[in-house]
């Protein structure tokens, strides 16, 4: 496979995963999700960490610190350098989910059963693709939601693959978190 179809497929990001995944264990994280896009003339190759599954969240310890960002970005840097996925330059940026995160498999969903999502769909149902509304269930890869809460509310009923894109919508609670900033985001790392 060529290095151009190879960035066109799923292959570069589950070679990253391949990549990556090892070192974020043992530092306690792991591999929220990739998206891989075009930025000018550079490949963007964007990676969310989370705290792995098994690492409690504690007061203290709330999610991926900007020096955890930053070590894996240096890292996967130089391993993507060695492996020559890329036919040209591209930008590696590492941070984590955030508040509003997207969701890039049905089996991340379960833990925010109750919270507020929106879902955009590829092909649109009744004239439109953007649904937003409560997250009812998760069987598999359906996902079933009330949107449009109020008296207007009507159930929606999708598979994960019908979708472009599903992310969580977050209430914020501004005395909690003072201004707002996600302190876990890193800047993007350029390479040439």
């Amino acid at each position: 496979m060529t290095k151009d179809a190879m960035q066109r497929t799923s292959a570069v990001p589950e070679k990253i995963r391949e990549l990556i995944s090892p070192s974020l264990a043992a530092m306690g994280l792991c591999l929220w999700g990739v998206e891989m896009a075009a930025s000018g003339h550079r490949q963007l190759v964007r990676l969310y960490l989370d705290l792995a599954p098994q690492v409690p969240r504690t007061p203290e310890r709330q999610g991926v610190t900007i020096d955890e960002c930053a070590k894996v970005s240096r890292h996967l840097g130089a391993l993507l350098d060695m492996e020559d996925l890329f036919s040209g330059p591209y930008v590696l940026e590492v941070s984590s989910p955030g508040f509003s995160r997207r969701f890039f498999a049905a089996g991340q969903l379960p833990p925010y059963v109750g919270r507020e999502i929106e879902v955009k769909l590829a092909v649109p149902r009744d004239g439109r693709k953007r649904f937003r509304g409560i997250l009812e269930a998760v069987a598999g890869e359906t996902l079933t939601m009330t949107v449009d809460p109020g008296p207007k509310a009507f159930p929606l009923a999708c598979t994960f693959d019908e979708a472009d894109k599903v992310r969580l919508i977050h209430a914020f609670d501004a005395t909690a978190l003072g201004d707002g900033d996600d302190p876990s985001s890193a800047a993007p790392e350029e390479t040439p």
